[in-house]
């Protein structure tokens, strides 16, 4: 554990802050309002009183032993603090890489004197970086790591809110950072080398500096959207503020844009977007499924990392799980999480309302030692897998066909990369009627930057993919919280 002890000046300042403006890597998904847990520290000496908080998440062991929230605790004189290591972390799980066709033409982004080209997706989660060979158009090595920003906050609208009270800078800083770090894995120089960057409207706006403010309040405008450079980074158009430029890159990569197919691509990340069509026509929608299916807002959630629990099994009393790498259990992750939903269902210790059984309401089910899933857990499931049904739903009535109409369901992000497609429709996530047509393409964002950096006479196909896809507002449309409220509820025959 790292050892923190703090001059007479830090005296007074607020510990989760203290470690943000010092460059402090401590995990806070709510962005400090005491609400996820995350940014738990051990106070070795001057701990003080625990607040109201801290009573609510530690038991009277841990608080006895020092445990507190670091967004809740205020340095003084004499304090000493070890904050967990977070070393873990950087050893994410990559997605599978998605096998996009090489593009047919020779002009490679950053011209003739740069050898490598690194195209790169910034997720909200996570970062995964490609190096391109300039010549061949090889993709030499892939890698992956978290986005550090999460120090600030979980989601979107915390960073938002982060930026807007003066934490702009440290946020642009943090992911160039991360950029950086990735280059270097790649064995390039991040502050020379091209880039291609796909990333959510906010991300990008943070990497750039862009104020940020327009995008937290209505009417949600963007500063700039458009392809443009920014430095030696080629930034790739979004849609609005809601859908992004992850999105774009994902409809290019599947080539939903030259199908007369009716396609739906689902990014099952933070964010919950989506967009349905074919060539001739394209919507798209945003709809806040909020972090859980990243384990984020579990009371035990992890990123993939090793030790997470990624799949398991109810047969008994005694649950067999299934851990990223072998390791021993330290958490749940995305898979981990929709896994045990659907195994607490199955098993009857969930009913379809997602009322659990008396015997685990308080404490939650075990389901490795110091492993838990709680009934605050199966409601953050119940919010995030409704929001993305509804968001479905309301798409294929605007666009006037039936889910049995979709001739094909690409599921992006690591998370759809990897999740049980029998239990995704056996909680509700997705409709039966997809079942056969499913295809999971992994990091198609990542993807459809590896074309672009492969080729840039692609260009004109991510811009009109950003013009022609018209976004439907899902919070404007009169049958979204009717679906909302319908899919909150499990299926009960398919549990």
């Amino acid at each position: 554990m790292q050892q923190l002890t703090f001059e007479a000046a830090a005296c007074g300042q607020n510990l989760l802050t203290y470690c943000q403006e010092q460059g402090i890597y401590l995990a806070a998904a709510c962005g400090g309002n005491g609400t996820c847990g995350k940014c738990r520290v051990l106070v070795t000496a001057g701990a003080g009183a625990p607040t109201a908080q801290d009573q609510i998440v530690f038991s009277a062991e841990e608080l006895a032993a020092g445990w507190r929230l670091a967004c809740c605790l205020t340095i003084t004189a004499g304090m000493a603090v070890q904050l967990p290591d977070a070393d873990a972390e950087e050893a994410i799980e990559a997605a599978a890489d998605f096998n996009a066709p090489a593009g047919s033409g020779s002009k490679i982004f950053g011209g003739a004197g740069s050898p490598w080209v690194v195209a790169a997706d910034i997720g909200t989660t996570t970062i995964a970086a490609s190096l391109v060979d300039g010549a061949s158009g090889l993709v030499v090595k892939t890698v992956t790591g978290i986005n550090h920003q999460r120090r600030f906050g979980a989601d979107v609208i915390t960073r938002i809110e982060a930026a807007g009270k003066g934490k702009l800078a440290l946020l642009q800083e943090q992911i160039a950072g991360d950029l950086g770090a990735l280059a270097a894995q790649l064995g390039v120089d991040g502050a020379a080398a091209p880039f291609v960057i796909a990333g959510n409207t906010t991300m990008e706006h943070l990497l750039q500096g862009l104020d940020c403010r327009s995008l937290g309040v209505a009417p949600y405008t963007p500063v700039d959207i458009s392809l443009h450079c920014c430095g030696q980074m080629l930034i790739m158009p979004g849609i609005s503020t809601f859908v992004g430029a992850d999105i774009v890159s994902g409809v290019v990569a599947c080539g939903m844009d030259q199908s007369d197919e009716i396609a739906l691509l689902i990014d099952l990340g933070t964010n919950g977007e989506m967009v349905i069509g074919n060539r001739q026509r394209m919507l798209a929608a945003s709809t806040a499924a909020g972090p859980a299916f990243e384990g984020g807002n579990i009371q035990c959630g992890t990123a993939g990392i090793p030790g997470a629990i990624a799949a398991l099994t109810i047969d008994g009393e005694t649950p067999q799980v299934t851990t990223i790498g072998g390791e021993a259990p330290v958490g749940i992750c995305g898979t981990g999480v929709l896994e045990t939903v659907y195994e607490l269902l199955k098993a009857e210790i969930v009913d379809e309302t997602g009322l659990m059984d008396d015997d685990y309401a308080d404490e939650g089910y075990p389901l490795a030692p110091g492993v838990v899933f709680t009934a605050q857990d199966i409601r953050e499931v119940q919010l995030a897998k409704s929001a993305i049904r509804a968001g479905m739903e309301v798409l294929l009535t605007h666009y006037g066909i039936a889910a049995e109409d979709v001739e094909r369901v690409y599921l992006a992000g690591g998370f759809g990369q990897k999740i049980d497609v029998d239990k995704a429709i056996g909680i509700g996530l997705l409709s039966e009627a997809f079942a056969g047509r499913i295809a999971a393409v992994g990091n198609s964002a990542l993807a459809g930057a590896v074309m672009l950096a492969r080729d840039d006479t692609l260009q004109a196909r991510f811009v009109r993919v950003a013009e022609m896809a018209e976004e439907v507002a899902l919070a404007e449309d009169v049958h979204f919280s009717e679906w909302f409220m319908e899919y909150m509820f499990f299926p009960e025959d398919d549990a």
